[in-house]
């Protein structure tokens, strides 16, 4: 009966007012973590500047949700850990069993920014089996709740040893403003870890505040990652309630990233359908004039995402001093083989009996210009501005956090590309499946007139991703978001090749790329 009456109680839903509204304040920042817009800073004085704000504003949101719960959490305790300040001995005391637990709020809520949102950007995960909304939450909410008793564990421990440090601190002042006394328990450590049902509801607390977060941040990812409704061409005029999303459209919305995965995972599901509506649209010829405008925009803009995406790549690979392409060796074994020889010259001393071509001239003090022959020395006021500057730089080096905060990371750039090339993945597999399907579906011949663009852009693309690995032997090439690109462009190359191997001597440019991609289909 006491439990119904506190569930009936009108001060029981009143008390969820502040919650449900730090609950609101909490998703509307989080969503803006989902759609906002994904940039590479080089520095991360940089990153500071332009995301330090919005961190900030996403911790105080955490921070909020965790007190308030932990605020709510209290108050249905048992009368001991219910009120800030309690009578003891006549006189007005700082309950510290209720201090203990509003900061496990804080705490709680805090670690779980730390742990998921500090430097990592906001992930959204597509499922590779189709799933109903029900389906998804159902298995994410089992999966939450046999996850939630060892999720707490931590920040649990974690606060214990805060609250040992500077909870004694902490009462002492919050006894000098509020002009009362502190009680004596929880003086030490000990008092803390024998209070067995202390820890007690400072775990479950932890354990909800840090579900609860988990499962609102899978909530949001779980509906934004579900399908849109694109088509290939607008038919009509779309009404004024309704809105009508291309696959093109979608796929140039570069500054919200989950439109343009989602534009590219639809691409990608319809072109593996064994029978496609949208793949016989593609294909068809539009009026006025017959010309293929679907294909003609939807390859166009596939292409440009997969080209500026490999100029990017290729732009990082080159600033960490990445050797150039070596396109004659297309076998990643036989790369390996000469990157082992190399290090076992370099080791016993044996050297080449040629230089390399690639090896760049020993600098020189002294500079040549294009229009005068006559080389000029520079004089003592260049060199010592020269060394004084060689100087300054080394000082700054050793200052603490100079390098760390105004210097780029080496791979940086070529990490965050890595990370951000789900929409390259689904592209170039679905690109090939067209292509391939093209063979019995294209009644008007319009995908061939693209395939020698569509098969230099994928091997460019190959390239690069191979020497990635070859070139860079401290690289973590062994990340999921590598190994995914670069099997899905080995994939699709190779798909093409195999369906188009009669007419590849048509489809290359060049004899050296023909023989590569020979190469490329023998090895498999």
């Amino acid at each position: 009966m006491s439990s119904l009456r506190l569930v009936c109680s009108f001060y029981t839903w009143f008390a969820c007012i502040p919650l449900l509204g730090a609950i609101v304040f909490y998703g509307m920042t989080l969503s803006h973590q989902h759609l906002a817009e994904r940039r590479y800073w080089p520095t991360r004085y940089q990153w500071l500047l332009h995301n330090g704000p919005q961190k900030l504003l996403f911790l105080l949101a955490h921070v909020i949700v965790g007190y308030l719960t932990a605020w709510l959490y209290t108050g249905y305790l048992h009368t001991d850990y219910r009120h800030f300040i309690f009578k003891a001995y006549g006189q007005n005391c700082v309950n510290s069993y209720h201090i203990f637990l509003l900061g496990m709020g804080l705490c709680a809520g805090a670690y779980y920014f730390v742990i998921e949102y500090m430097q990592a950007e906001v992930s959204i995960n597509f499922d590779f089996v189709e799933q109903s909304r029900s389906e998804k939450l159902r298995e994410l909410l089992y999966a939450t709740l046999l996850k939630a008793p060892m999720s707490s564990v931590m920040p649990t421990i974690c606060y214990i040893i805060v609250f040992w440090l500077f909870g004694t601190f902490l009462r002492y002042r919050l006894s000098i403003v509020l002009n009362v006394d502190t009680d004596d328990r929880l003086l030490g450590i000990v008092d803390v870890i024998t209070n067995g049902r202390l820890l007690f509801y400072a775990w479950l607390l932890g354990a909800q505040i840090v579900s609860n977060m988990h499962l609102m941040r899978c909530f949001y990812a779980a509906m934004l990652s579900e399908s849109l409704p694109m088509t290939v061409a607008r038919h009509r005029p779309s009404a004024p309630g309704e809105q009508e999303l291309t696959i093109v459209a979608g796929l140039g919305v570069f500054n919200v990233y989950v439109v343009q995965c989602l534009a590219a995972n639809f691409l990608y599901q319809e072109a593996q359908r064994q029978t496609s509506s949208v793949r016989s649209e593609i294909f068809q010829l539009t009026e006025p004039g017959n010309r293929p405008a679907n294909w003609r925009a939807l390859c166009d803009q596939c292409l440009s995402i997969v080209g500026s995406f490999t100029d990017e790549l290729s732009n990082s690979m080159r600033k960490s001093n990445v050797d150039q392409p070596i396109y004659s060796d297309t076998s990643s074994a036989l790369l390996a083989e000469k990157l082992l020889l190399r290090q076992y010259n370099q080791l016993h001393g044996i050297r080449p009996v040629v230089a390399p071509q690639h090896a760049e001239a020993p600098s020189r003090d002294w500079d040549t210009k294009g229009t005068d022959s006559i080389r000029r020395v520079p004089n003592w006021c260049e060199r010592t501005s020269t060394k004084l500057e060689e100087l300054l730089q080394q000082a700054l080096h050793r200052i603490p956090g100079i390098v760390y905060f105004f210097y780029e990371p080496e791979g940086a750039k070529t990490e965050f590309l890595l990370g951000n090339a789900l929409p390259v993945i689904w592209l170039t597999q679905a690109l090939a499946q067209i292509c391939v399907a093209s063979i019995k579906e294209d009644n008007y011949g319009i995908v061939q007139d693209d395939l020698p663009a569509i098969i230099k852009a994928l091997h460019r693309l190959k390239c690069d991703v191979d020497r990635l690995a070859n070139g860079i032997p401290n690289f973590r090439t062994n990340t999921n978001n590598y190994n995914h690109l670069r099997y899905a462009v080995r994939r699709s190359l190779y798909n093409i090749c195999i369906s188009f191997y009669k007419y590849l001597g048509d489809l290359t440019s060049t004899g050296e790329e023909l023989r590569q991609l020979q190469t490329f289909v023998y090895q498999g």
